[in-house]
């Protein structure tokens, strides 16, 4: 009796420990605007789907919804606060009065920094100045992780090979700056997220919409605009991934460590994909001709953008707003002087 009555402690013991492992177990799920594989920032999020299970020996996993199939691209701060999805992509640009702080780049149109120089930049910012989290905290928001968008050009239905060709050119537009640039060359701003794009451009809507080369692939415009024009508008903000906060405060401590080590990680998975990305289109357009790139003179693009009084005034908006929304001036010019510098 007592060899059978030690046998099912044991017993119950094993069920114990494996109930408590099932329990900490955890499935985030994760909800894209984008189809699967369609675009970098889509595979890279994949990659990360697949590294939280790798790195956890398959203790925890990532759901992953695409397409839209849950959440749309102007719904997703509003669905992961709510819990609708524990993460999304967060496309700053798209929220300038929501997230004034987080969208300290996109004021800055046209603008010098690489890709990679902006995502250090946005890490170090979150680091050094405590207002870009609390700013997302207010919605139950936590930054996982950045994905700044590369340097930028435009992907057009016409040909655009002088600046007056601009002119009256119907041109894709979000936030605030990037209207503003528009507007200086002439061109007609259209306010419009990307997913909305490759119809546009097909059917007229649209003469062109800002993008990199292998954004242009994966969203399909380059199907339907065959005039890639090199701009020096320069890289903008771009997206960051972003998690609901109560959910990440109640990770538990292995999850928990996984999602910040993919702090880093994961912004040097997508600056490597990004890399391969671009220049694989650019060769596959050199050799197949599918796409015409026509390269603009920088002098004088920089010159009627930069000097244009409404684009400098967007520009000398951000401390003030930043100010109006918690941060301190002097913390704001800092975030100003690494931009330009």
């Amino acid at each position: 009796m007592l060899k059978q009555l030690k046998m099912t402690t044991v017993a119950l013991t094993a069920m114990a420990s494996l109930m408590m492992g099932a329990a900490q177990a955890d499935q985030l799920k994760y909800g894209d605007y984008t189809p699967q594989g369609a675009n970098e920032y889509a595979k890279s999020a994949e990659w990360m789907g697949k590294e939280l299970p790798k790195r956890s020996n398959n203790k925890h996993s990532m759901l992953m919804l695409w397409g839209g199939t849950v959440v749309k691209v102007g719904e997703v701060p509003t669905a992961v606060e709510n819990g609708v999805i524990d993460l999304g992509p967060l496309v700053t640009p798209y929220f300038p009065d929501q997230f004034p702080i987080n969208n300290a780049i996109p004021f800055f149109w046209p603008q010098p920094k690489s890709q990679a120089q902006l995502g250090e930049l946005m890490l170090k910012w979150h680091d050094e100045h405590p207002e870009f989290a609390k700013e997302l905290a207010k919605f139950k928001l936590k930054m996982i992780s950045v994905r700044p968008l590369p340097s930028y050009g435009m992907i057009c239905s016409k040909p655009i090979r002088t600046m007056e060709d601009f002119k009256g050119k119907r041109i894709r537009s979000y936030g605030v700056a990037l209207p503003a640039m528009l507007e200086s060359l002439g061109a007609v701003p259209v306010s419009m997220s990307d997913s909305e794009a490759y119809e546009a451009l097909g059917n007229g809507i649209l003469d062109c919409s800002p993008g990199d080369p292998a954004l242009t692939v994966g969203w399909k415009w380059a199907d339907v605009a065959k005039y890639f024009i090199d701009v020096p508008m320069g890289a903008s903000w771009g997206h960051m991934v972003i998690m609901n906060l109560d959910k990440y405060n109640a990770l538990p401590a292995d999850l928990k460590k996984i999602m910040d080590d993919m702090k880093k990680d994961y912004l040097v998975e997508f600056l490597r994909s990004y890399e391969k990305a671009t220049a694989d289109t650019l060769e596959s357009w050199k050799k197949s001709g599918k796409v015409e790139i026509i390269k603009i003179n920088a002098d004088e693009f920089n010159k009627v953008t930069l000097g244009n009084a409404k684009v400098q005034s967007v520009r000398n908006s951000w401390v003030d707003r930043a100010v109006k929304a918690g941060m301190s001036e002097a913390s704001a010019k800092k975030v100003v002087n690494d931009i330009n510098n």
